[in-house]
């Protein structure tokens, strides 16, 4: 397994091109590893035949681990490791006849009805309770009315005249559930139509609710690790923790900027993001401040000599931050193109590592997303990252007059260890000359 990062501690196999046995080739291509990064096929470093395969698909291995040997004219491979025999079925237990269970049942119920010789059970929010030791004789329904209703007892006959009688059986009412208002609790036609009333209000009720759609059933899963996530944990860890971070956010006027970007694409018909001119013109304002473009060290701090600027890619996997070298060298329309094919490189994992190492500086745009402002973690061994918001119109006063103006705000991220808050705050105030005078950067 090779080393391809100075972070890089493992990969893992995705797939093999070749399998034990096949014949090989200096050069050629036999399998694919996915790194803390990007993806890539190592290639054989001498002809022969592929032998044992040591690490399967899937499968991680240290740097420096064998993936598999390269045998040469007359050399055998190494006989497999042995496979543990499985282990055995567990013997599945008969359950028990009903001739077996059913004396244990019994004496599980009597031992049940000895230490509970009485249940109690509740009747509703009301709270009346009714002994289920012996016979019910007597019990009551509340209904949402509010009316009690008296049941009868035992097996005794509902005292109703014969209208009322034929109502209920007209209207699907129950005479258990109506409360007799006559003579010695006699049901009569009112007392069913009353009863009848409140069932056909609760339904017609019911019905004009709207019917719930149900969600989508959610899943619990767990979703292994890949190298580029454990190496962003890993780092972060790293950054946050030692990093004694502190902030600061400005509010920059992009207004002539964003008509520049207009009219280059009007002239030269190429795609131009706000962020290509914010790449260009951080690596300028670097020029002038180069303790920002520095990285802190057990014994001294490096101010560089050259100006590298990482920009933040999400990609399915995770944030990767591919590098525009020397970008205070370059135009914004070079800048354009080539943070477009870093990203396109990025999300298919295609980036070689001096493509995404090296930054002396990093920049995270989630404008794009209308994201106003926000704080970056700082990406070691940077000292700084500079975390940029949407670009949005909003009412502003100058020079005592109320006008609209595009407005964006920038939050930078400091090493304390390195940049104090002066510092940082004399970077922002060159950085805003480009900005808010956009021909700084075109010329």
């Amino acid at each position: 397994m090779p080393k391809m990062g100075d972070a890089m501690s493992e990969g893992k196999v995705i797939r093999w091109y070749k399998k034990a046995g096949d014949p090989v080739r200096k050069g050629e291509a036999v399998l694919e590893i996915e790194t803390d990064k990007v993806n890539l096929d190592l290639e054989a470093e001498a002809d022969g035949t592929l032998g044992t395969i040591a690490v399967g698909e899937g499968q991680m291995a240290p740097v420096g681990g064998i993936l598999a040997k390269i045998l040469g004219e007359g050399e055998k491979a190494d006989a497999p490791p042995a496979t543990p025999a499985p282990p055995a079925a567990p013997v599945e237990e008969k359950p028990a006849t009903a001739a077996e269970a059913k004396p244990a049942a019994d004496g599980q119920s009597r031992r049940a009805i000895d230490k509970k010789d009485s249940i109690r059970h509740s009747t509703g929010e009301y709270g009346e309770a009714v002994d289920m030791k012996g016979p019910r004789t007597d019990r009551s329904i509340r209904h949402d009315q509010g009316n009690v209703v008296a049941m009868p007892q035992g097996g005794e006959r509902h005292r109703s005249s014969p209208l009322a009688r034929k109502m209920a059986s007209e209207m699907g009412v129950s005479l258990d559930t109506v409360q007799g208002s006559g003579p010695r609790g006699r049901i009569v036609a009112a007392d069913v139509k009353k009863i009848s009333g409140g069932q056909a209000a609760a339904a017609r009720s019911k019905s004009a609710m709207p019917a719930l759609q149900q969600p989508a059933a959610l899943e619990t899963r767990q979703i292994p690790l890949s190298a580029m996530r454990r190496t962003i944990a890993k780092r972060l860890a790293e950054s946050t923790g030692p990093i004694p971070h502190f902030y600061l956010t400005a509010d920059f006027d992009v207004t002539n900027l964003t008509s520049v970007r207009q009219q280059l694409i009007d002239i030269e018909g190429a795609k131009l993001s706000v962020n290509d001119f914010m790449i260009r013109a951080v690596a300028l304002a670097l020029r002038h401040h180069p303790n920002i473009n520095a990285s802190w060290g057990s014994e001294a701090i490096t101010q560089h000599g050259e100006i590298h600027i990482g920009v933040a890619v999400a990609t399915p996997e995770g944030l990767i931050t591919p590098v525009i070298r020397n970008a205070d060298q370059k135009f914004v329309l070079e800048i354009a193109q080539e943070v477009r094919a870093l990203a396109e490189k990025a999300k298919n994992r295609k980036l070689k590592p001096d493509e995404y190492q090296g930054s002396t500086f990093t920049i995270s745009n989630l404008g794009a997303w209308g994201i106003e402002e926000f704080t970056g973690i700082i990406n070691p061994p940077n000292s700084a990252i500079l975390a940029i918001g949407a670009a949005e119109a909003r009412v502003v006063v100058i020079d005592g007059q109320i006008v609209i103006r595009e407005r964006m705000k920038v939050t930078m991220s400091c090493d304390h260890r390195v940049i104090d808050g002066a510092t940082g705050a004399e970077y922002l105030r060159t950085l805003r000359q480009y900005v808010e005078q956009p021909l700084r950067l075109v010329v």
